[in-house]
Protein backbone atom coordinates (compact mmCIF):
# COMPACT_ATOMS: atom_id res chain seq x y z
CA UNK A 1 0.00 0.00 0.00
CA UNK A 2 1.66 3.09 -0.96
CA UNK A 3 1.05 5.96 1.61
CA UNK A 4 -0.09 9.98 0.54
CA UNK A 5 2.65 12.47 1.40
CA UNK A 6 1.55 15.64 2.69
CA UNK A 7 2.13 17.41 -0.51
CA UNK A 8 0.30 14.69 -2.36
CA UNK A 9 -2.59 14.26 -0.22
CA UNK A 10 -2.63 18.70 -0.38
CA UNK A 11 -2.35 18.40 -4.27
CA UNK A 12 -5.48 15.78 -4.31
CA UNK A 13 -7.19 17.93 -2.01
CA UNK A 14 -6.44 21.13 -4.69
CA UNK A 15 -7.67 19.21 -7.28
CA UNK A 16 -10.51 18.32 -5.82
CA UNK A 17 -11.50 22.08 -5.02
CA UNK A 18 -13.52 23.92 -7.22
CA UNK A 19 -11.45 26.91 -6.84
CA UNK A 20 -8.08 24.88 -7.79
CA UNK A 21 -6.78 25.48 -4.08
CA UNK A 22 -8.58 23.54 -1.00
CA UNK A 23 -7.07 26.18 1.91
CA UNK A 24 -10.31 27.75 2.49
CA UNK A 25 -12.85 25.50 0.93
CA UNK A 26 -14.20 24.51 4.37
CA UNK A 27 -15.93 27.61 6.50
CA UNK A 28 -14.38 26.10 9.30
CA UNK A 29 -11.01 26.36 8.35
CA UNK A 30 -11.56 30.25 6.76
CA UNK A 31 -10.86 32.67 10.15
CA UNK A 32 -12.85 35.31 9.17
CA UNK A 33 -15.73 33.19 8.88
CA UNK A 34 -14.84 32.43 12.51
CA UNK A 35 -14.45 35.86 13.79
CA UNK A 36 -17.77 36.74 12.41
CA UNK A 37 -19.58 33.70 14.03
CA UNK A 38 -17.90 34.01 17.20
CA UNK A 39 -18.85 37.85 16.69
CA UNK A 40 -22.51 36.62 16.25
CA UNK A 41 -22.54 34.77 18.93
CA UNK A 42 -20.57 37.13 21.53
CA UNK A 43 -23.59 39.52 20.65
CA UNK A 44 -26.51 36.83 21.49
CA UNK A 45 -25.18 36.32 24.92
CA UNK A 46 -24.56 40.09 25.49
CA UNK A 47 -28.45 40.63 24.07
CA UNK A 48 -29.25 37.80 26.24
CA UNK A 49 -27.62 38.89 29.82
CA UNK A 50 -28.84 42.99 29.21
CA UNK A 51 -32.29 41.71 28.00
CA UNK A 52 -34.66 44.35 28.74
CA UNK A 53 -32.10 47.24 28.78
CA UNK A 54 -32.85 48.24 25.32
CA UNK A 55 -28.79 48.08 25.01
CA UNK A 56 -26.18 46.99 22.49
CA UNK A 57 -22.57 46.20 22.97
CA UNK A 58 -22.05 49.08 20.96
CA UNK A 59 -23.81 51.51 22.82
CA UNK A 60 -21.96 50.26 26.23
CA UNK A 61 -18.70 50.27 24.45
CA UNK A 62 -19.49 53.43 24.08
CA UNK A 63 -20.27 54.45 27.34
CA UNK A 64 -17.75 52.45 29.13
CA UNK A 65 -15.42 54.77 26.98
CA UNK A 66 -17.06 58.01 28.53
CA UNK A 67 -17.20 56.55 31.87
CA UNK A 68 -13.34 56.15 31.91
CA UNK A 69 -12.39 59.59 30.37
CA UNK A 70 -13.56 63.01 30.44
CA UNK A 71 -15.31 64.18 27.30
CA UNK A 72 -14.50 63.51 24.02
CA UNK A 73 -15.16 64.92 20.78
CA UNK A 74 -18.13 62.78 18.66
CA UNK A 75 -14.70 61.85 16.16
CA UNK A 76 -12.78 60.87 18.93
CA UNK A 77 -14.99 59.08 20.54
CA UNK A 78 -15.61 56.80 17.63
CA UNK A 79 -12.37 56.15 16.93
CA UNK A 80 -11.57 54.58 20.34
CA UNK A 81 -14.52 52.37 19.91
CA UNK A 82 -13.28 51.45 16.64
CA UNK A 83 -16.72 52.48 15.12
CA UNK A 84 -17.33 54.51 11.68
CA UNK A 85 -18.10 58.31 12.32
CA UNK A 86 -21.62 57.72 10.67
CA UNK A 87 -22.56 55.18 13.17
CA UNK A 88 -20.64 57.17 16.09
CA UNK A 89 -22.84 59.76 15.67
CA UNK A 90 -25.98 57.37 16.06
CA UNK A 91 -24.81 55.59 18.95
CA UNK A 92 -24.18 59.36 20.40
CA UNK A 93 -27.87 60.46 19.54
CA UNK A 94 -29.34 57.59 21.17
CA UNK A 95 -27.29 58.08 24.38
CA UNK A 96 -28.33 61.06 24.59
CA UNK A 97 -31.80 60.82 23.94
CA UNK A 98 -31.48 58.21 26.82
CA UNK A 99 -30.18 60.67 29.20
CA UNK A 100 -26.64 58.66 29.64
CA UNK A 101 -24.81 61.37 27.77
CA UNK A 102 -24.53 64.59 26.56
CA UNK A 103 -23.17 66.52 23.79
CA UNK A 104 -22.39 70.31 23.51
CA UNK A 105 -20.76 72.05 21.15
CA UNK A 106 -17.11 71.96 22.20
CA UNK A 107 -15.64 75.99 23.49
CA UNK A 108 -12.15 75.61 21.53
CA UNK A 109 -13.86 74.63 18.34
CA UNK A 110 -17.41 75.82 17.94
CA UNK A 111 -17.85 73.13 14.67
CA UNK A 112 -16.41 70.17 17.39
CA UNK A 113 -19.31 68.55 19.88
CA UNK A 114 -18.00 67.34 23.34
CA UNK A 115 -20.18 64.18 24.54
CA UNK A 116 -19.36 63.11 28.06
CA UNK A 117 -21.56 60.52 30.11
CA UNK A 118 -23.98 61.80 32.99
CA UNK A 119 -24.54 60.94 36.75
CA UNK A 120 -27.33 58.70 35.26
CA UNK A 121 -25.20 57.23 32.62
CA UNK A 122 -22.44 56.51 35.22
CA UNK A 123 -24.62 54.47 37.26
CA UNK A 124 -26.05 52.87 34.24
CA UNK A 125 -22.78 51.51 33.42
CA UNK A 126 -21.94 50.24 37.25
CA UNK A 127 -25.31 48.00 36.76
CA UNK A 128 -24.81 46.85 33.60
CA UNK A 129 -21.41 45.78 33.82
CA UNK A 130 -21.81 42.27 35.59
CA UNK A 131 -24.20 42.06 32.83
CA UNK A 132 -21.13 42.66 30.60
CA UNK A 133 -18.87 40.46 32.41
CA UNK A 134 -21.50 37.41 32.22
CA UNK A 135 -21.90 37.65 28.80
CA UNK A 136 -17.91 37.97 28.24
CA UNK A 137 -17.27 35.07 30.69
CA UNK A 138 -19.98 33.10 29.35
CA UNK A 139 -18.19 33.72 25.77
CA UNK A 140 -14.45 32.16 27.00
CA UNK A 141 -15.97 30.06 29.16
CA UNK A 142 -14.90 26.79 27.47
CA UNK A 143 -11.11 28.13 27.90
CA UNK A 144 -8.87 27.13 30.71
CA UNK A 145 -7.23 30.35 32.19
CA UNK A 146 -3.85 29.50 29.88
CA UNK A 147 -5.93 29.06 26.95
CA UNK A 148 -7.92 32.08 27.55
CA UNK A 149 -4.82 34.31 27.64
CA UNK A 150 -3.45 33.29 25.04
CA UNK A 151 -6.50 33.77 23.09
CA UNK A 152 -6.92 37.65 24.17
CA UNK A 153 -3.25 37.77 23.20
CA UNK A 154 -3.42 36.41 19.50
CA UNK A 155 -6.73 38.76 19.41
CA UNK A 156 -5.12 42.03 20.10
CA UNK A 157 -2.31 40.93 18.02
CA UNK A 158 -4.30 40.29 15.38
CA UNK A 159 -6.08 43.69 15.75
CA UNK A 160 -3.35 46.07 15.95
CA UNK A 161 -1.36 44.38 13.13
CA UNK A 162 -4.83 44.96 11.21
CA UNK A 163 -6.40 47.66 12.49
CA UNK A 164 -5.37 50.12 9.70
CA UNK A 165 -7.77 47.96 7.07
CA UNK A 166 -10.48 48.69 9.18
CA UNK A 167 -13.67 50.80 7.57
CA UNK A 168 -13.25 52.50 11.27
CA UNK A 169 -9.56 52.34 12.66
CA UNK A 170 -9.43 52.76 15.93
CA UNK A 171 -6.86 55.30 17.24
Amino acid sequence: MVQDTPDQTTQADDDDSPFGQAKYDDLWGRPGYLVRRLHQIHMGLFAEACDGLDLTAVQYAVLSVLYSGGGFDQLSLSKAVGIDRTSGADVIKRLVRRGLATREPSVEDRRARVVRITDEGRRFVRRVRPMMEEAQDRLVSPLDEEEHDIFLQLLRKLIEANNEHSRAPMK
